[in-house]
């Protein structure tokens, strides 16, 4: 009886790690506003779209996490604080990025900060 609990927790645990423990990030907000269609509820697709944009900015996919988080607000749910909060993340990323890349432009100019 232990062997068969113990085969089957070993079962168990593999196919999570094949699996993933979460759904994989979609190559655009395109894609995972298509693959969201397929979902039953509002909620569902709410929950799967903010997942894929707070994958998309933990990618520094920073415009595919502000459409996607756009999507939910325009089309499920215009209340979304969350995707009002996964826009505000992308955008303050965007920002520090783009002032890295002025300060870094200014260095290369010899303009001094």
């Amino acid at each position: 009886m232990k062997n068969v609990v113990f085969t089957v927790a070993v079962l168990l645990c593999v196919s999570l790690v094949l699996v993933g423990c979460g759904a994989n990030k979609e190559a655009s907000s395109s894609a995972a506003i298509e693959k969201s269609q397929a979902l039953a509820t509002v909620q569902q697709k709410v929950d799967y779209l903010a997942g894929q944009a707070k994958a998309f900015i933990n990618s520094k996919q920073y415009d595919q996490a502000v459409s996607t988080a756009q999507y939910i607000l325009s089309n499920l749910d215009s209340n979304s604080q969350q995707a009002r909060s996964l826009i505000s993340q992308a955008k303050d990323a965007l920002a520090i990025q783009a002032k890295a890349k002025v300060d870094e432009a200014k260095k290369k100019l010899g303009l001094g900060q």
